[in-house]
């Protein structure tokens, strides 16, 4: 057996106990879920677990980056399809389309990382000393939202209202309260809203040059 065989299926071990720890801990709750059923989630033993995984935070964190990689890829292939444009071409409809890109981009991602994300939170709420890991598994994406943000709003020479760190949890906020709202129950707009919602709250958080705030709410 090759070592590349090896890694190959190593790799597909990795996968899917965090597929089965994903979901474990969407209907149960990190703390609650226990080792034991994420092996019988993924179909393996104890001993397939520990050979990857030191503990269950350990497993958490490859959570954590596995769907941070995967955001980065949605989000700079979606980033890729938006040409650059000059302030006369582009004026606001760029930064609203990189924003709306942004969002969209985790939106896609499957439905229980809502939760997910969540439940992670109240871990690291219990267990403060996984927050500084937390934080680092998750500082690229925060970097590439807000350097691209920022690098449109250049672009633009336009101003934001609000500082471009509010502005990325405002977003964020957003689109989490609609998609734990789909999650939820139906008779939500959910996910089919929140793209005219987030361009709204684009268009009236940010400035054009030559356009006071009160030319705006003209």
């Amino acid at each position: 057996m090759t070592t590349e065989t090896v890694s190959r299926r190593r790799q597909q071990t990795l996968d899917r106990l965090v597929a089965a720890a994903t979901d474990v801990f969407a209907e149960r709750g990190v703390e609650a879920a226990s080792v034991e059923e994420i092996c019988e989630r993924a179909g393996f033993t104890r001993g397939a677990f520990y050979s990857n995984f030191e503990s269950k935070e350990e497993l958490c964190l490859a959570i954590v980056r596995q769907h941070s990689a995967a955001l980065l890829e949605s989000t700079r292939q979606a980033l890729a399809e938006i040409p650059p444009a000059t302030v006369d071409e582009g004026s606001l409809d760029e930064i609203v389309a990189k924003v709306l890109a942004l969002v969209e981009a985790e939106v896609g991602t499957e439905h229980n990382w809502v939760v997910v994300r969540d439940e992670l939170r109240l871990y690291a709420y219990r267990n403060r000393s996984f927050w500084p890991a937390l934080q680092a598994a998750t500082d690229e994406v925060s970097t590439l939202f807000r350097d691209t943000i920022q690098e449109a709003f250049d672009r633009q020479q336009a101003q934001l209202l609000i500082p471009v760190e509010q502005f990325i949890v405002t977003l964020d906020a957003y689109r989490e309260r609609l998609r734990l709202e789909e999650i939820l129950g139906p008779g939500r707009e959910g996910s089919s809203g929140w793209r005219a919602g987030a361009e709204k709250l684009v268009r009236a958080l940010v400035v054009l040059p030559g356009r006071s705030e009160q030319g705006r709410s003209d």
